[in-house]
């Protein structure tokens, strides 16, 4: 039989269960996240290889990028409070930083020479100040680095045989390839809104014969033809920079980018511009960004099925959100004002080559020397006669020689001071006189309207000037009538006919 449980006495008082306060209060143990899921072999490999060679050819460039920007805010914060020691005291650090960086690059350039003297690089490597970023020097550095991204991407993957995934660590790739591209393309259109990028349209290339053209001039020729379409193409690129800045329109921004960048590369490499390397790069940035988003693109314009979103957010703790943000959001609209500081400034290797009011080219009506005019079939008469920006000025004779000499004028007096550019410094300026006036020449239809018409002149006024001086030991009188170049044709809505191709 068994003993039944002793009962308390009837009197006694209630037990009441013992509370463990230290299990109350102590906080609950974190929950340990999942395993990340083991990524594909290819992937792994593939990112792998992506990562290290992203690293060995943007870098430095993000991190010059950011400290340019500090030290153009800092420079402007200096200049403000009019305190130029500030910029070369305790505001001058992001240039020394900026410097310290660049010896990487004095790095590459000592280990293509090497290259080239072993015998190992393609082309000949040359380092000057060209411009250009397809050089024999960029091409042995790409190919260096591709190398190296390989090597390492092995190394890399004997050491960790084990399937893994890299979530983590792909967000962040993912997120400084973005803040790279979007940088790079935020500075391409802000050039192309303040001009910077292709200039203007100067007098040499309007009289220049489009078969002796380059094809990258005729590039810049194109673009600076079009005020509007330049305009358009920075705000393409402008547009797709914003977007790419914030991870919730990055997807949008990197098919802006792309669409841009293809544009970019083809004229790049079909038409010679040497920026085909660094351009190239800049696209296969775009095509990483999307790859995250590769299962939603194939659902919206493939299978026409539902999709699961796609989360590239970084931090996962807000101490470390907060602080990204600041950071992003400050070098954004760090960016944005120090370029506009920088390219609305006055420039000062322009100073003196400011456009007088006879600037422009003025087709010789007729040329007298000593009296005597010069028949048009002499190769020496002058066919062109045009005044630059600042004192310079040329003749293009009917040869097709240019000849180059100062032109001082002043507009008081209508009289300019000319020498020719011999280089000789014992030239002396003699003065001609430079009359201004207008009359009625055939001029070509604003609006061309019927068949018929095409080819016609109808009468127009045009700008006339009358030069009168020294040249050559005889005496020069020019008769001039402006030029207006048809492909300054501004907008026209209405185009009853076409233009010739």
């Amino acid at each position: 039989m068994h003993a039944l449980p002793a009962q308390p006495p009837a009197d006694a008082a209630p037990t009441v269960p013992s509370l463990d306060l230290a299990a109350l209060t102590a906080p609950e143990a974190p929950a340990v996240p999942a395993p990340a899921p083991a990524w594909p072999w290819w992937q792994r490999i593939g990112f792998r290889y992506l990562l290290v060679f992203f690293a060995l050819y943007a870098f430095p460039h993000p991190l010059t990028a950011l400290l340019g920007t500090i030290a153009g805010a800092l420079g402007n914060a200096a200049e403000r409070l009019d305190q130029a020691w500030l910029t070369a005291g305790p505001f001058g650090w992001p240039g020394l930083c900026a410097a310290g960086l660049g010896e990487v690059d004095s790095g590459w350039r000592l280990l293509t020479t090497w290259l080239d003297h072993q015998g190992l690089a393609p082309y000949e490597v040359i380092h000057q100040r060209t411009g250009s970023g397809d050089t024999g020097h960029a091409i042995a550095r790409l190919l260096v680095v591709t190398a190296l991204s390989a090597l390492a991407t092995i190394i890399w993957s004997l050491w960790q045989r084990r399937a893994v995934g890299y979530p983590r660590l792909g967000r962040w790739l993912h997120l400084v390839v973005r803040f790279h591209l979007a940088f790079v393309m935020l500075s391409y259109g802000l050039s192309k809104f303040y001009g910077g990028q292709f200039g203007e349209l100067s007098l040499t290339r309007l009289t220049q014969e489009i078969g002796d053209t380059w094809p990258m001039s005729m590039v810049g020729t194109f673009m600076q033809a079009s005020k509007p379409y330049e305009l358009f193409a920075g705000a393409g690129e402008v547009i797709g920079a914003l977007l790419l800045f914030h991870r919730r329109t990055a997807l949008l921004g990197a098919c802006v980018t792309m669409g841009v960048m293809t544009n970019v590369c083809a004229l790049n490499w079909l038409c010679g511009v040497p920026v085909k390397l660094s351009s190239a790069f800049l696209l296969a940035c775009t095509v990483f960004l999307m790859a995250p988003y590769g299962n939603r693109l194939w659902t919206l314009f493939v299978s026409n099925r539902p999709s699961q979103p796609v989360d590239l957010t970084v931090p996962t703790s807000r101490w470390l959100r907060w602080p990204l943000l600041v950071v992003a959001y400050g070098w954004v609209i760090g960016t944005l004002f120090v370029s506009h500081v920088q390219r609305s400034a006055p420039r000062p290797w322009m100073q003196g080559q400011e456009k007088s009011a006879l600037y422009g080219v003025w087709m010789v009506d007729k040329m007298l020397l000593d009296g005597q005019e010069v028949p048009v079939t002499d190769a020496t008469r002058w066919r062109f006669f045009a005044i630059d920006r600042g004192t310079l000025a040329w003749v293009r004779e009917a040869a097709g020689t240019h000849r180059y000499f100062d032109f001082a004028w002043d507009a008081a007096t209508g009289t300019a001071q000319v020498k020719p550019r011999t280089g000789a410094a014992d030239t002396v300026p003699v003065p001609w006189t430079c009359k201004q006036g207008s009359k009625i020449v055939p001029v070509d239809p604003p609006l061309l309207l019927r068949g018929e018409d095409r080819g016609k002149k109808i009468d127009g006024e045009r700008r006339t000037l009358v030069l009168e001086g020294q040249w050559g030991g005889k005496q020069l009188e020019l008769h001039t009538v402006e030029k207006v170049f048809r492909l300054q044709t501004g907008f026209r809505l209405r185009q009853e006919l076409p233009d010739f191709w």
